[in-house]
């Protein structure tokens, strides 16, 4: 049995040279995720809108002796059309 010289494997992975810093930020800049806005909603039931590091509580509010909702957009659409014209 031949006795072998161990090899560092690691060593084998090592760059001779680095890239200059301006390529390493452009790069980074590149492949960095981008935040797109999204819904969430946390564990106790309440949804937010994230955007970035900003956190905005979603609800709706519409008095319980009012419109219906179908009625608010008809009123939207009708306002709208008005003020288009």
């Amino acid at each position: 049995m031949k006795d072998y010289e161990s090899i560092d494997l690691c060593e084998c992975y090592e760059p001779l040279d680095f890239p200059p810093k301006e390529i390493l930020r452009k790069w980074k800049l590149e492949n960095e995720p981008k935040r797109e806005p999204y819904y969430g909603t946390e564990p106790d039931g309440e949804m937010f809108f994230y955007v970035g590091n900003s956190r905005i509580k979603v609800s709706e509010h519409f008095a319980k002796d009012g419109k219906p909702l179908e009625n608010l957009l008809e009123d939207v659409i009708k306002y709208s059309a008005k003020s288009s014209l």
